[in-house]
């Protein structure tokens, strides 16, 4: 029954949260009696068939995840089990899967000083690019550098340099 849920038919770009997916949804399908462990595990594997159905669907060939979800070692495993895909986490790159989001706001705030927008149509669905952010300036006046000319179309993270002790 949980499969059934339309919103996963639906195509990208999409997202939702509380809205569709909170307590009261998942008590319409709870059977009697079921067990805080048995919703746990059957939460785990719905997240894993949907996850590995799009992938697939999409023609995903590799997955570097982050976040909370890859220190669920049944998540992890049962995505590798059920997509085509290759499956690992982002710390392979040297990144790690933690700091996902401190990372998400970096390249947002980024984008946003340069006068580039972080939300476009194609990736969330929005209606039109849009700088996202505000600011808010200390003692001194705030001064923007001019708007970037083109896209960033690649990011590099260097690892961290340590001098001295």
């Amino acid at each position: 029954m949980l499969l059934a849920e339309p919103y996963y038919r639906r195509e990208p770009p999409k997202s939702t949260g509380k809205e569709l997916f909170h307590a009261g949804y998942l008590e319409r399908f709870r059977p009697a009696g079921l067990s805080g462990e048995d919703v746990l595990a059957t939460l785990t594997e719905l997240t894993a068939r949907v996850v590995a159905a799009e992938l697939d669907r999409h023609g995903v060939t590799e997955v570097l995840a982050s976040g909370g979800g890859v220190r669920n070692p049944v998540l992890m495993r049962r995505l590798g089990e059920l997509t085509s895909a290759s499956v690992g986490t982002i710390d392979a790159l040297g990144v790690p899967s933690d700091a996902k989001e401190a990372y998400a706001f970096a390249v947002l705030g980024f984008l946003s000083w340069h006068g580039l927008p972080g939300a476009v149509p194609s990736v969330t669905g929005a209606r039109e690019a849009r700088i996202l952010g505000s600011y808010t300036p200390g003692a001194g006046p705030l001064r923007l550098p001019a708007p970037a000319v083109g896209t960033p179309r690649h990011l590099r993270i260097q690892p961290e340099i340590r001098t001295g002790t």
